[in-house]
């Protein structure tokens, strides 16, 4: 009996576009030819590709590796490249995918080719019908940073300081702009109002637990995180592990807390659990100290002097550590807190909304994650996201900027970890 089952088959380019949506449709199952895991492979350490394009073939490649059992794998056979010189084509890697898709169909009649590229389209038109044949919709990939790079040339750049109420690259308000010379060279960094642009603010977060604190000096997207923390109500920030977004996030809080800015800093604390960690309710003891013993706890008592400093704060209700399991019906209305919101990479929409409910007028509010990267559960994977969600909600709000950090400053063992 046939198989019922429908599947999407992906070439490399058009899986590079999917890389947040690929194994998130119920309806289909995904599936890859063993030539594009080698181009995967090949694309992750190139040094002729650009940092986003590798940066996209890392996170599919671990997508790959924590979903086994969520798509198929069609392994490329040399004699099924006699369909394509029987047809006259070129033997490329493009066509080697091509016939890993055409043996798999034959199998599978429910399968639907998936390709941004028009030579490979062509090619495909010879075995599938046009029905069967889509390409990834590319105002459906969001690929928004809280900024945009742009390279003058002298003549460009004395155009645009001419003009400097004119919104000629289409930014968002409080989306920044940096711009580089021909030489590639940051020569100035802005943010857009709505009215025109304003410099950025170099903001130092000194305070005594941090001491001493301001963005990194070759870092220009940490200038950016600090002029957002300055200016806007709400900072989204993302970026790989060891970037800098929770030491300057805690840091800033501290900050503003010494300065009498905030009375008290509440840190929403999401306890999903790393992949093969213990769960929350592994630990001992009261809910506090359940927290203090988790990850998030661990992160605090590392950032704030210690644990005896943190427990401090605790008492004196300086500090409220909130599990998200218990936000509903938190109100902040009548604090000036400064909210901090935990490994929100592992939020789905409901859990964002509700979270964000939570915050009231006089609250400034920190989102802390990393939805490319570090998102633990498939579950809250994709469209689902709720970080993701959150930023194309507030994205053009006048209380509201987005940041994603790209350096990593922790270690070179870290950095080179990121290509894992």
């Amino acid at each position: 009996m046939m198989s019922t089952k429908m599947y999407k088959f992906y070439d490399t380019c058009s899986l590079l576009m999917a890389v947040d949506t690929f194994l998130q449709e119920e309806e289909y199952t995904p599936v890859i030819s063993s030539i594009t895991l080698k181009e995967l492979e090949n694309i992750k350490t190139s040094s002729n590709k650009d940092a986003d394009v590798k940066y996209s073939a890392r996170k599919v490649l671990h997508k790959l590796n924590e979903n086994p059992d969520n798509y198929i794998i069609q392994l490329f056979k040399l004699d099924g490249l006699k369909i394509i010189e029987d047809s006259n084509l070129p033997i490329t890697d493009d066509s080697k995918i091509l016939s890993t898709a055409i043996e798999f169909k034959l199998a599978h009649p429910n399968t639907i080719f998936i390709t941004n590229d028009l030579s490979l389209k062509a090619m495909a038109n010879l075995f599938f019908d046009k029905d069967h044949i889509q390409s990834i919709d590319e105002e459906l990939i969001d690929e928004y940073k809280g900024y945009a790079e742009i390279t003058m040339s002298n003549a460009e750049m004395a155009d645009f300081y001419s003009n400097q109420y004119e919104n000629v690259y289409n930014l968002h308000i409080n989306e920044y702009l940096i711009i580089k010379d021909k030489d590639n060279n940051i020569v100035d960094k802005v943010c857009y109002t709505g009215d025109g642009y304003r410099p950025i603010s170099f903001g130092n977060f000194d305070s005594a637990q941090f001491g001493k604190v301001k963005p990194m000096k070759d870092d220009p997207y940490q200038a950016l995180f600090a002029d957002s923390l300055i200016n806007n109500t709400i900072t989204m920030v993302r970026g790989p592990a060891g970037s800098g977004k929770t030491y300057l996030s805690l840091a800033f809080l501290m900050n503003q807390f010494e300065r009498g800015r905030i009375d008290k800093i509440i840190v929403f604390c999401n306890t999903i659990a790393t992949k093969n960690s213990a769960k929350l309710g592994f630990y001992p003891g009261t809910r506090d100290e359940k927290l203090l013993d988790s990850q998030i706890g661990n992160l605090l008592i590392s950032k704030f002097g210690g644990r005896l400093a943190v427990e401090r704060m605790i008492e004196n209700e300086q500090l409220v550590l909130l599990p998200l399991s218990d936000i509903r019906g938190y109100d902040t209305t009548g604090m000036k807190a400064g909210i901090y919101i935990s490994e929100a990479q592992n939020m789905d929409i409901s859990l964002m909304k509700l979270t964000l409910q939570r915050i009231g007028e006089d609250g400034i509010c920190i989102i802390d994650g990393d939805d490319k990267t570090q998102v633990d559960d498939i579950a809250f994977a994709g469209a689902n996201n709720g970080m993701r969600r959150a930023s194309k909600v507030f994205r053009g709000s006048d209380v509201y900027g987005e940041i994603e950090l790209k350096q990593i400053h922790r270690s070179k063992i870290a950095a080179l970890a990121e290509n894992m």
